[in-house]
C-alpha cells in the first residue's frame, strides 16, 4: 500500500505500523518525540476553509462560508478545474474566472451582493458556462446562480487589492488548499508506534527549519536550544508553542518582520527574553521578536503538538561548530562540509579549540572559511552539572563561564590556595542575585565538587572546589548553609590543581 512519510510517497506491506514505516524509511526521528499522523491528503483537505488562488497580478485568499454546504462542496471538488482559466471579464463591480461546464441547476433571480463575495455564476443560465465571480462593490445582479445563499460560497479575505488589478489578459496559476492548524487537527489521529497504517496516510516525524540569513545570533541562540536535535515544547496555545529553555538570556535585536504560519522567533527583550516561538497563525511584527527562520517541513507536527512533548528537529543549513575539537579533528570535520581551515593560537594537532571565527553558523557558510583559536589541553576542565537539583546556580554558572551559548566556558581563577587545596573564581554580582539556597552538602563537601555560595552568606555567587573532602566548609568559606552543590569535575583534575591565581581555566561539559 502507498503512504506518505514525510511527505515522500512510499510503498510499504499491509499492517505495517507506524514503527515500521519510520525505520524503513530512515526517516529523521529521536525517540520520545512526538509524531503526526494524517488520515490522508483527501480528508486533510476536506476540512479546509480557505484556498489562495494565485493569479498574474498576485494571490487572492476566500475563505468559505458556512451556510451554503451544496456550493461549497461543489468548489472542493471542482476547484483544480480553474487552474489555467483566464480573467474572461471584469467591470466597476466584478471580476469573473473561468469558464467550466458543471452539473449545478441555474435560477434566474436577482439578488443584492457585497464587496468580496465569491459567487457561483451560470451565465447565460447555462451550466455549461460556469464561471467564478468575485463581487468589487456593493451591486444587485442576475448571475444564474443555483439556489442556495444566492450562490455566494466564499468571501474574500486576503489580496483585495490584487482584485482591482486584474484585466481580461490575466489567468489563473494556480489554485492551493491554505492548510491551517484547525485543518490540520481534524483529519489527525491520535497515534502511536503500534498504530497500523492505512493506504493514503501521512506520517511527519521532525520539523525542519531554514534559518533566516539576517538573524545569526538568534539562529545560533535556537542551535543551542536544540542541541540535543529536539525542542522541548514548554508551552502552547492557538496560536504558537513556546520553549524556555534559554529565557533570561538577551540577544541584540535581528531582523523584525511579519510572524506568519511557522515563522520561528527569538524574545528580544522584555518578559520571557530568550524565550523561543514557533507560529501556529499568522501575527503582525513586533519589534520584540526576532524571526530566527521558518518552518520548512513537518508543519503537521506543530499542529498536533502538546505542552510537555518534544519535537525533533533538523535546520537548514547543520550547526557549523568546532569549539572543544581538536585542531586535527577540525581539519577533518571542515574538510568533509568544503569548508577552509586556518590554524590560530596553539596550532599543533592536539590543541583544543576555544573559539572560532566567525562565531555564528550562518556566518561560516557565507564566508566558507574558518579559524580556530587552539589551547593546550593542559588548560581544560571536563564537568558535570546539576541541573535538576539546582537550576538557578547551574544557570548563573553556565552564563557567566559562557556556556549557555557555547560549548566551551571560561572562568579566569581569583584564588588558588594549594596549601588548602582550593581554587576559587570571582562573583559576577550581576548575575549573582537570587541564588536561593538548592542542593546543600550533607555533613560533607566532597572533593571535586563545584559549589556555588548562595543567599544565605554575604558573598553570593563565588564559586569554588575544594581537592579533598571537608566536613566543616565549603570551597568557598562559607558554611554549609550557604553551600549550593552544582556539579563536579569529571577530567582534567591534575590541569586543575595546576592554575594559579589570573590563569583561565576552559571547561566543558561531559
Amino acid at each position: 500500500m502507498q503512504v506518505k512519510i514525510n511527505n515522500v510517497e512510499m510503498d510499504i506491506d499491509a499492517g505495517s505500523t507506524v514503527e515500521d514505516a519510520i525505520k524503513l524509511s530512515n526517516a529523521p526521528y529521536i525517540t520520545g518525540s512526538a509524531i503526526a499522523l494524517i488520515e490522508g491528503r483527501e480528508e486533510l483537505e476536506s476540512h479546509v476553509n480557505k484556498y489562495s488562488i494565485e493569479t498574474t497580478s498576485g494571490n487572492i485568499i476566500i475563505e468559505l462560508v458556512d451556510d451554503a454546504n451544496m456550493l461549497t462542496d461543489f468548489w472542493k471538488n471542482n476547484y483544480k478545474q480553474f487552474i489555467k482559466k483566464a480573467i474572461r471579464w471584469t467591470t466597476s463591480h466584478e471580476v469573473a474566472i473561468g469558464s467550466i461546464v458543471s452539473d449545478l441547476e441555474p435560477t434566474n433571480d436577482e439578488h443584492l451582493y457585497n464587496r468580496g463575495d465569491v459567487i457561483i455564476s451560470l451565465s447565460s443560465f447555462s451550466n455549461e458556462s460556469t464561471h467564478i465571480i468575485i463581487s468589487k462593490a456593493k451591486h444587485e445582479g442576475i448571475y444564474g446562480v443555483p439556489n442556495q445563499n444566492k450562490g455566494v460560497f466564499a468571501t474574500v479575505v486576503g489580496g483585495k487589492r490584487n482584485i482591482t488589478k486584474l484585466t481580461n489578459t490575466d489567468e489563473v496559476l494556480d489554485i492551493k488548499p491554505v492548510i491551517e492548524r484547525k485543518s490540520v487537527i481534524k483529519s489527525a489521529s491520535v497515534t502511536d508506534f503500534n498504530t497500523e497504517l492505512k493506504p493514503g496516510n501521512e506520517l511527519y516525524t521532525y520539523l525542519e527549519v531554514e534559518a533566516n540569513p539576517e538573524a545569526p545570533i538568534s539562529f545560533e541562540h535556537f542551535l543551542k536550544i536544540i542541541e540535543d536535535g529536539t525542542l522541548h515544547v514548554d508551552y502552547e496555545s492557538e496560536s504558537f508553542i513556546g520553549n524556555n529553555t534559554l529565557k533570561g538570556l538577551e540577544k541584540d535585536t535581528e531582523l523584525v518582520e511579519k510572524r506568519k504560519r511557522g515563522a520561528v522567533t527569538l524574545r528580544n527583550q522584555g518578559a520571557g527574553v530568550g524565550r523561543v516561538y514557533i507560529y501556529r497563525e499568522d501575527r503582525v511584527s513586533v519589534p520584540t521578536h526576532n524571526i530566527i527562520g521558518y518552518v520548512t517541513k513537518g508543519i503537521q507536527i506543530l499542529d498536533t503538538v502538546k505542552e510537555h512533548d518534544k519535537i525533533t528537529v533538523l535546520t537548514n543549513p547543520e550547526k557549523i561548530s568546532t569549539v572543544a575539537l581538536t585542531q586535527i579533528e577540525a581539519d577533518e570535520y571542515l574538510d568533509k562540509l568544503g569548508i577552509e581551515h586556518e590554524r590560530d593560537g596553539l596550532t599543533s594537532d592536539d590543541a583544543v579549540i576555544v573559539a572560532q571565527d566567525p562565531l555564528y553558523t550562518i556566518d561560516v557558510h557565507k564566508e566558507n572559511k574558518l579559524k580556530t583559536l587552539g589551547v593546550p589541553k593542559e588548560d581544560f576542565v571536563e564537568i558535570e552539572l546539576y541541573p535538576e537539583e539546582s537550576p538557578s546556580s547551574v544557570w548563573y554558572f553556565r552564563k557567566i563561564s559562557g556556556l549557555l551559548n557555547g560549548d566551551v566556558g571560561h572562568l579566569r581563577v581569583n584564588m588558588a590556595i594549594k596549601e588548602m587545596d582550593i581554587i576559587m573564581f570571582k562573583a559576577v554580582n550581576k548575575e549573582a542575585k537570587g541564588l536561593i539556597p538548592e542542593k546543600l552538602p550533607d555533613g560533607k563537601v566532597q572533593a571535586w565538587e563545584i559549589c556555588v555560595s548562595n543567599t544565605a552568606c554575604k558573598h553570593v555567587g563565588n564559586i569554588g572546589i575544594r581537592f579533598v573532602d571537608n566536613t566543616e566548609f565549603g570551597p568557598t568559606g562559607e558554611s554549609f548553609s550557604s553551600t549550593n552543590i552544582i556539579g563536579r569535575v569529571v577530567g582534567g583534575f591534575d590541569n586543575l590543581k595546576a592554575f594559579k591565581e589570573g590563569d583561565t581555566v576552559y571547561v566543558k561539559e561531559r
